[in-house]
């Protein structure tokens, strides 16, 4: 299947764009449990020329009904048949935790099917995809061994939702489903990107170490950077935000400056 046949899939996927004007797109994928709600502040955050595209993965928010993905191979790929038809103009892809294993996959899968790769990538709050993971599995634990394990691994969840059953009974399906993917996944060596890799994380995030976020750079032949804010494995959701945003807005203009215009862009020579 090439991304040619993802034409007009992205309607349940991707929100239409309401910024016509902006010079690039930023993909944004959630980490495990999550939806687009963690980027939508984002918006308002960042310059207009860039355009926020949170990608709505099914069994959460709008598509809370449908089933959950389990495998990351069969997710990515759908991921990218949706941004078939939005690769239109530049693009970067930020993802967290999860997010972040999911990006460097689908900026690898989109390239495989002759489109242009990401100006930019944007990996935060995870060691890289072919260091082993810290910790061992924990999907396939009880609801009282997992909960406990969420709570040392991340902090546990939201008092509100631990205190409605039916709250949480949904939630922990959606993260079954998420962290089965997660610890299931299996690394494929590629030939690595050619687009610049930036990797963030927390000081105080427990799942991830400096060799860890440092091994993202073996993904790129171009230029590669990492940065840690303060903060635990949500750093980004607090008051560390505005500091990434500024990164973030200052690597995509660094990274528009030296694009030629769509015109000259073709298949997957584009950089």
């Amino acid at each position: 299947m090439t991304l040619a046949n993802g034409a007009g899939r992205s309607g349940s996927w991707l929100a239409p764009s309401r910024n016509p004007d902006a010079k690039v797109r930023l993909f944004c994928l959630p980490h495990a449990g999550a939806g687009t709600a963690s980027y939508h502040g984002w918006k308002r955050q960042l310059p207009a020329e860039i355009e926020i595209c949170p990608v709505q993965i099914p069994g959460r928010e709008s598509r809370l009904a449908e089933p959950s993905y389990t495998s990351s191979e069969a997710l990515i790929e759908e991921i990218a048949l949706a941004m078939a038809d939005r690769t239109d103009k530049p693009y970067a892809i930020f993802g967290h935790s999860m997010g972040a294993l999911l990006a460097l996959d689908l900026a690898l899968r989109l390239r495989e099917h002759g489109q242009p790769e990401p100006v930019h990538l944007f990996v935060s709050g995870r060691n890289a995809t072919h260091v082993p993971m810290r910790h061992g599995a924990i999907h396939q634990l009880t609801d009282e061994e997992f909960l406990d394990a969420l709570a040392i691994r991340y902090g546990g969840l939201p008092q509100e939702i631990l205190d409605t059953p039916e709250l949480l009974e949904v939630y922990l399906t959606i993260l079954r489903a998420d962290l089965t993917l997660l610890e299931t996944h299996t690394y494929i060596a590629r030939s690595p990107l050619a687009c610049p890799i930036s990797a963030f994380a927390g000081k105080e995030d427990k799942n991830v170490s400096q060799l860890g976020l440092t091994a993202w750079g073996e993904h790129t032949t171009g230029s590669f950077e990492s940065q840690w804010f303060e903060g635990d494995h949500f750093y980004l959701n607090g008051a560390s935000r505005p500091a990434l945003l500024e990164v973030i807005a200052n690597r995509l203009n660094a990274a528009l400056q030296g694009i030629p215009p769509r015109s000259e862009l073709s298949g997957s020579d584009a950089r």
